[in-house]
């Protein structure tokens, strides 16, 4: 059964149209607070935590079956993405540590311009998911994107994936289909 907002598969001239949905936000629509639990900490990135915050992405990508046919271009966008802003000065990345260990993680442009601010949204490794922590690092990751001028922001994801049904409506983010060769036109698998 279809999720509100996120549509079912369509076959479109004999070929199935690809599940994408492109997520947007009006950060003036924003609430203070995020409701719920309180995630104990979420933090900046620090610039050495490059391969820390792709494997957690990775992990949390990994267990989700609707990346199945997609994990291997996620992983490429991915790794050059933390190429590009892991040699920044400061990385616009947000991060959730338990102890030494990351736990969930979100990538982010504050370029108005880029087709998508979400790099990666709120990424939460499994024995950690269904506690609010990707709400609150959804909410932490509009704010900043809004505190950097941001009127409004969109990301990108699967449809049918938990980010899509459970964690990119709130805050009234509205989806649209997405045809995946205008997905990640930078690319370079």
């Amino acid at each position: 059964m279809p999720h509100a907002g996120v549509p079912s598969l369509t076959f479109k001239r004999g070929t199935l149209t690809p599940p994408w949905l492109s997520f947007s936000w009006e950060t003036g629509q924003l609430p203070p607070t995020a409701p719920g639990a309180i995630v104990p900490l979420i933090r900046p990135a620090l610039r050495e935590e490059g391969e820390e915050v792709l494997r957690v992405i990775m992990l949390s990508l990994a267990m989700d079956s609707s990346w199945n046919d997609s994990l291997a271009l996620a992983e490429a966008y991915l790794k050059q993405s933390i190429q590009r802003l892991f040699n920044e000065e400061e990385p616009l990345c947000l991060v959730v540590p338990v102890g030494k260990r990351l736990i969930a993680a979100s990538i982010l442009e504050a370029d108005e311009t880029a087709q998508n601010q979400l790099i990666c949204g709120p990424s939460v490794v499994m024995e950690y998911r269904n506690r609010g922590i990707g709400t609150q690092l959804l909410h932490a990751s509009l704010s900043l994107l809004k505190s950097r001028g941001l009127a409004s922001v969109r990301g990108m994801t699967r449809a049918h994936t938990v980010a899509a049904r459970y964690v990119y409506p709130k805050f009234g983010g509205i989806s649209e289909p997405l045809q995946t060769p205008a997905l990640m036109p930078s690319l370079k698998v």
